[in-house]
C-alpha cells in the first residue's frame, strides 16, 4: 500500500479538481445555460485541471465515453472504470480507488481514481439526444466533432478524477 502522505497529496488535488470543475460549471449554468457552460468547459477545463497539478501529482479527468480525447482513460483508468461501472450495476456505490502501478521509465507511482456520477445539472449537455437542445448538439458538433459523451442517464458512471504521483526510488534502485 503506498503512503499515506502519498495518497493524501494525490485525493487532495483529486478534490481540490473536482469542487473547482463542479463549482465553475454550476455558476455558468445558472448565469448562462448549457450554451455558456460549454464555452467554459471548452475553453477553460483544460487549463483549470493543470492549475490543480502540484507537489509532483498530475491530476486529470477521464471519461467512459469522451468528449475531448485529452480526457481518455489509460488501460489501467480504464481497469478501474470497468470496475465502478460494475458495481453500480450491481446497485452499489463505487469508492475511491488507490493502488501503485509500474510508470514509464521504471519507477512506480501512486494512482487514485474517484468516481464521477452524472447528475441532474449534466444532461443538458451529456442527455440523451431529446434532452439536449438544438443550439447545444450543434454546439456541442462544431466544438468536439468526435463527440461521444451524450446518452447518459442520472446516476451512470461519466467518469473519474484522476491523479498520480511518482514514487521516489528506493536507495536499493
Amino acid at each position: 500500500m503506498p503512503d499515506t502522505t502519498d495518497v493524501a497529496l494525490a485525493r487532495a488535488a483529486a478534490t481540490a479538481l473536482g469542487r473547482d470543475l463542479v463549482a465553475m460549471l454550476t455558476r455558468e449554468l445558472t448565469r448562462g445555460g448549457p450554451v455558456a457552460a460549454i464555452a467554459v468547459c471548452a475553453d477553460s477545463a483544460q487549463e483549470r485541471t493543470q492549475q490543480h497539478q502540484a507537489n509532483g501529482v498530475l491530476v486529470r479527468r477521464v471519461g467512459t465515453r469522451v468528449r475531448n480525447p485529452l480526457n481518455a482513460p489509460d488501460a489501467l483508468e480504464q481497469a478501474v472504470l470497468d470496475r465502478f461501472a460494475a458495481t453500480i450495476a450491481a446497485g452499489g456505490s463505487p469508492a475511491d480507488t488507490t493502488f501503485v502501478a509500474d510508470a514509464p521509465g521504471g519507477a512506480r507511482e501512486v494512482r487514485f481514481l474517484r468516481p464521477v456520477r452524472v447528475q441532474e445539472l449534466c444532461l443538458a449537455c451529456h442527455g440523451a439526444a431529446e434532452q439536449i437542445t438544438p443550439e447545444v448538439r450543434q454546439i456541442i458538433a462544431t466544438r468536439y466533432p468526435g463527440d461521444q459523451a451524450t446518452g447518459y442517464a442520472v446516476g451512470e458512471l461519466r467518469g473519474a478524477v484522476t491523479a498520480r504521483l511518482t514514487l521516489p526510488r528506493s536507495p536499493a534502485e
